[in-house]
């Protein structure tokens, strides 16, 4: 497959911007409407559908912008930072031989830096000195490539007339192919949805899993789909905000399998991007100037009036990991909904590994002043290289939060999110601390893989005053109690997530001096390096208990 070596980006007359690439001899058009997202500085690589219209003939550039205005793919691009991929026929769809949707599929590309208006640019000028060592790193003296950016794992695909028929013959049906989602790039990149209007063949049916909407079809094409084992809808007419809400939106396809999907609209979870300047600390490795901007996207029950002082709201910061979005981590935790199930503020921090605790405090301190936050029920949470951004949170900025949870990673006592010297080492002020890590992860999560994580709990021991002495001796696992953490919890229960499976999560509880309870350790078994709902769930759980008021930490 030849390479996208060049493209043809123009804007639009309602502000966005429409990219012409050559794929194979296509012409393919990327459209992003207007943002109104922060789309640049906020990555939807991760999460926004992946929205692929085939027409019932080839499409002008023109004709692309027009029919996803009138159509309603605009709006939902729009309202999840992601654009509209057109599709053309080499000549004509009769023509068309198999294989132009995995080549589509193949030139997607997600990554946490190098995107604008829907195309990822290999090429693009790092922002910070992070991005040009992860280039250099990379290799970036070839000549420059672009990509579609965005992930197959929703793809939904809108066809029409001879472009229906296209689809209808070769791909209801199980595909696999070159993904940058998948392992060692191989992948089942099958579509997600698809809406057929308007076929004039009886289709094809050989899957189980698809969600179908069949618009303006004969009675024989609706009898073929509906005795299919799929999901199907059968509509007169095409509704596409309308369709999208009821029939496509909620799911995506996640290593193989369908797993639900957030809609915020239908779900009535407002999510809202924004951006600020912050002042670069004296510990920031990665930018030099004296000031940079962050981005981070609050999540929020949409009855909520977040300037109500007489209500103020708990805020909860999720902080992403090392490899993907502050999105992406909301997302696949859940937290949106647990956030309005629980009445709290949700902030994702986005590419917080450049932001230092110092720099989030900053960002803690303008969000209190533009909404109602109650400042005694700040917490924080993340996973993998968030998890080590809430354990910074431990160490320097004690005092601000009500409990904490850190899941499934951690450095050095002492060490920081940019493998630097922390401004602080809390030594004396309690957290409440929920940590979980996974028993088969490949990467050093819990203390019987590796010396750091023992050293973290035997410090959490310490400063948030565990009754029990943490006397298990590092050197000789052999001899510990718990073959885990090293000594058991003070009281301990086994749960089990519903999602997987034979997959056992352990909670040890730890008393301190005073009698309560505010220290948990899990491990759950048969989880590799991962953040799962449920886990989510019992953290909210346990973190919602805590408030701290008048620098005392209570029950409420």
């Amino acid at each position: 497959m030849n390479a996208i070596r060049t493209v043809l980006t123009q804007e639009t007359k309602d502000g966005g911007y429409i990219t012409t690439l050559k794929i194979d001899g296509h012409d393919i058009f990327v459209y992003q409407p207007l943002d109104t997202m922060c789309g640049d500085i906020i990555n939807y690589g991760y999460s926004a559908p992946l929205l692929i219209v085939a027409g019932d003939a080839a499409y002008t550039t023109e004709e692309a912008v027009a029919y996803a205005q009138e159509s309603g793919l605009a709006r939902i691009a729009a309202e999840n930072g992601g654009s509209v991929v057109f599709l053309n026929p080499l000549k004509t769809w009769e023509e068309e031989r198999p294989g132009l949707y995995e080549n589509i599929i193949a030139k997607t590309r997600i990554k946490q830096w190098g995107f604008n208006h829907g195309i990822l640019y290999d090429d693009k000028i790092p922002r910070t000195p992070f991005e040009a060592k992860a280039m250099e790193q990379e290799g970036f003296d070839h000549e420059p490539e672009y990509f579609i950016f965005g992930s197959p794992v929703a793809a939904y695909i809108y066809a029409k007339g001879r472009g229906a028929d296209y689809f209808a013959r070769y791909y209801l049906k199980k595909i696999s192919g070159k993904s940058s989602m998948g392992d060692l790039g191989m992948a089942d990149i099958t579509m997600t949805a698809i809406t057929l209007e308007g076929l004039s063949v009886v289709p094809s049916v050989e899957c189980d899993d698809i969600s179908i909407v069949s618009v303006n079809n004969s009675k024989e094409v609706n009898e073929v789909l509906l005795s299919s084992r799929n999901r199907v809808a059968v509509c007169g007419k095409l509704d596409v905000i309308d369709q999208y809400d009821r029939y496509i939106g909620d799911y995506k396809r996640w290593a193989g399998r369908i797993r639900r999907s957030l809609n915020c609209r239908k779900e009535g979870i407002v999510m809202k991007p924004e951006r600020m300047i912050v002042q670069t600390s004296a510990d920031n490795r990665q930018f030099e100037e004296a000031e940079h901007e962050v981005g981070y996207v609050l999540f929020y029950d949409e009855k909520i009036d977040l300037k109500d002082n007489e209500h103020p709201i708990p805020l909860l910061l999720c902080f992403h990991g090392g490899g993907d979005t502050a999105i992406a981590t909301a997302i696949i935790g859940e937290w949106p909904q647990i956030a309005k199930e629980n009445g709290f503020l949700l902030c994702a921090v986005e590419m917080h590994m450049g932001v230092t605790a110092s720099e989030t405090m900053q960002i803690v301190e303008k969000l209190e002043e533009r909404y109602a936050i109650d400042k005694g029920k700040i917490y924080a949470t993340g996973f993998s290289m968030g998890g080590i951004k809430t354990w910074d949170m431990y160490q320097e900025y004690p005092e601000s939060f009500a409990a904490l949870a850190p899941m499934c990673a951690t450095v050095d006592v002492g060490e920081n999110t940019q493998f630097s010297k922390a401004l602080r080492v809390n030594e004396d002020v309690m957290v409440p601390i929920f940590y979980v890590g996974g028993e088969e992860s490949p990467l050093a999560e819990l203390p019987f893989q590796e010396g750091k994580c023992f050293e973290r709990v035997r410090h959490t021991f310490k400063v948030n005053g565990v009754r029990k002495a943490y006397d298990a001796d590092k050197e000789d696992q052999g001899s510990w109690a718990d073959p885990i953490y090293g000594v058991k919890g003070d009281e301990e229960e086994i749960l089990y997530d519903p999602d997987f499976e034979g997959s056992a999560t352990h909670v040890r509880s730890f008393f301190s001096n005073d009698g309560n309870i505010y220290t948990k350790f899990i491990s759950i078994s048969k989880q590799k390096h991962e953040i799962r709902p449920y886990t989510c769930r019992l953290a909210y759980d346990f973190m919602k208990q805590f408030s701290r008021r008048n620098g005392k930490i209570v029950r409420e």
